[in-house]
């Protein structure tokens, strides 16, 4: 067979040999064999992704339109943020001086308040005593008002520092803001209550307490003070209603002492024109309480002023409870039987019965005087005198200032009489008068002074 018979493999000259991968360490070696088929899926793979990425970026660059919009979106985005977070600023701010406002009404409330209580703690003082000087006189008002309890507002807790509404946490809250409105220290909705230091602790501070509600408002301030102030004002109006009622009383006693004394021809002075008007004016509280307390004390004044002139007249009895044996006016001389005037009134008394002056005034005369044996004379008001006589006993001198009630003498049978007994007499200058007139005068003032 000749050597061009002699056929060649057609894979002769064309073997590849397998890819190898040959790592060395360390005087270690090893070898990886990648085969053709996994060679060629990751070539063609990354023909894939260069294409891909190269077709993108000409799409993205020939479509600009996509990018504008994306960014015009974006721009709407951040602007709807922006808007939001205006918005709450906005709010916040809104919150913020809305709970300034409660705070300084909250204060404001909270001074006028202790300025009424207060002022009412100043006028007391004197008002006691106008009450206790009337009470001495024996006025009492019509009206009783029951026992109002007095509220009591500490000025420590009542600090503009410490009366807060709440605050706002927004480390823990964000944006939220409380629906409910609570008081610092205070976990439940707040009741009003009667006393003063309960309300006022709701407006303790407190660290534990960080919500704040916008819904604050100045009805709810009314409302969380309304109970201190409406005991206040029960208080104010109890006070001025009692001091009216009292001056009512007085000036309706000093009327019915005026008529009496008129009528009987003593002059006494005009009641003064008090600023709350007359007896029967309704209760005014644009009237300042002072007015009150004035009117009430001048009404006071007035009626110890009439007192004093109803005591400086001989109108009370020279010895109360005794029997009268002889009238004034004509009767029989006991001596000789003839008629005669009698210029007094005889009471019958026992030996030593003390005789008692029938008002305030200053002796006169304390001493014998003729038929009148032992007589005092005591000189009152308008020139009128009082004469006691047939005194067993004179316990007076001359020029002494003597009282209503007071003792002078004792009964005793001196001068001209028949027997133990007072001769008492009334006289306007010189001029007898009927001493019975003047005692049923005194009758009738009897639970008036």
């Amino acid at each position: 067979m000749s050597s061009t018979q002699i056929r060649e493999p057609a894979s002769f000259g064309k073997r590849h040999e397998p890819h190898t991968v040959i790592v060395s360490r360390n005087g270690k070696t090893r070898q990886f064999t990648i085969r053709p088929v996994f060679f060629s899926i990751a070539a063609c793979s990354a023909i894939m992704l260069m294409v891909g990425y190269f077709s993108a970026t000409a799409y993205l660059v020939f479509r600009d339109d996509l990018i504008s919009a994306s960014f015009a979106n974006q721009a709407r985005v951040k602007h709807e943020y922006e808007d939001r977070i205006a918005a709450l600023r906005t709010k916040l701010d809104r919150i913020t001086s809305r709970q300034l406002l409660d705070q300084q009404a909250i204060e404001s409330r909270v001074h006028e308040l202790m300025a009424r209580q207060e002022n009412i703690g100043k006028r007391s003082g004197r008002m006691t005593n106008l009450l206790e000087k009337a009470k001495d006189r024996g006025l009492n008002a019509d009206k009783t008002s029951g026992a109002v309890p007095v509220p009591t507002l500490n000025p420590a807790k009542t600090n503009s520092e410490n009366i807060t509404t709440g605050s706002i946490d927004t480390i823990n809250t964000g944006m939220q803001i409380a629906s409910n409105f609570q008081l610092r220290g205070n976990n439940e909705t707040p009741v009003i209550t009667t006393k003063a230091t309960n309300l006022l602790s709701y407006a303790a501070p407190s660290a534990n307490q960080n919500s704040y509600s916008p819904q604050l408002s100045s009805n709810f301030t009314r409302q969380l003070f309304g109970e201190v102030a409406e005991q206040i004002g029960m208080i104010d109006t109890s006070q001025r209603d009692e001091v009216d009622q009292l001056r009512i009383a007085a000036a309706s006693k000093a009327a019915k002492i005026t008529s009496i004394l008129k009528s009987n021809g003593v002059n006494v002075p005009q009641m003064p024109n008090a600023d709350v008007g007359g007896p029967f004016v309704p209760l005014d509280h644009s009237v300042p309480f002072e007015a009150h307390l004035e009117a009430l004390e001048s009404t006071l004044n007035y009626y110890d002023n009439l007192s004093g002139i109803a005591r400086k007249m001989p109108f009370a009895s020279p010895i109360p409870g005794a029997k009268i044996s002889s009238r004034f006016g004509y009767r029989k001389d006991p001596f000789n039987g003839r008629s005669a005037m009698h210029s007094g009134m005889d009471f019958k008394a026992p030996h030593g019965t003390p005789v008692r002056t029938t008002g305030d005034g200053v002796v006169i005369k304390a001493g014998r005087k003729g038929g009148y044996g032992n007589v005092v004379e005591v000189r009152h008001k308008d020139g009128i005198t009082s004469r006691y006589a047939h005194l067993s006993r004179i316990s007076v001198k001359n020029g002494q200032r003597v009282h209503v009630g007071q003792t002078i003498g004792k009964v005793g049978s001196t001068g001209r009489s028949t027997g133990p007994h007072l001769h008492y007499e009334v006289r306007q200058g010189k001029t007898a008068r009927n001493p019975s007139k003047y005692m049923q005068v005194g009758f009738k003032l009897r639970g008036l002074l």
